[in-house]
């Protein structure tokens, strides 16, 4: 997908297909930070659309959980407050398969939108190769 190919009231779209939430991932995560790490965080409004993407590129591949945990800890808060949402996507330099630590940031996610009372809508893990979710909290997919 490219920007070309969004359709003319995107901004109207709620982020709660699993399709598009893959493809807005592969929007705002080029390749260069795939392979670097970088984080992408969607955040979203009370309705689920997106409103305003924020990419962090300098976080080493194996960081651990503890630091993604402080980050969410100052940004969700302010989500929370105005009943909005995020979708998360993490970069890999190949392969889509989740590691350990993968799914200790996905853990810590999921934690800190509970602690902090905003709906995660996805977490994705970000490569050249692809884009791919992991599962859904048991909660939700229940």
């Amino acid at each position: 997908m490219s920007y070309h190919d969004l359709p003319p009231d995107a901004r109207s779209i709620p982020l709660t297909d699993n399709v598009i939430q893959s493809d807005v991932i592969d929007l705002i995560l080029d390749l260069e930070q795939r392979r670097g790490g970088a984080l992408a965080l969607m955040l979203c409004d009370e309705a689920d659309r997106g409103v305003q993407p924020i990419v962090l590129s300098d976080l080493p591949p194996d960081a651990p959980a503890a630091e993604l945990r402080t980050l969410l800890d100052l940004l969700l808060p302010m989500i929370g407050e105005a009943h909005g949402a995020v979708l998360v996507g993490r970069g890999r330099r190949r392969g889509l398969l989740p590691t350990d630590n993968d799914r200790a940031w996905h853990q810590e996610t999921v934690e800190a939108c509970r602690r902090h009372a905003v709906r995660l809508l996805g977490f994705y893990l970000a490569s050249p190769d692809g884009v791919e979710a992991l599962p859904e909290p048991l909660t939700r997919a229940s």
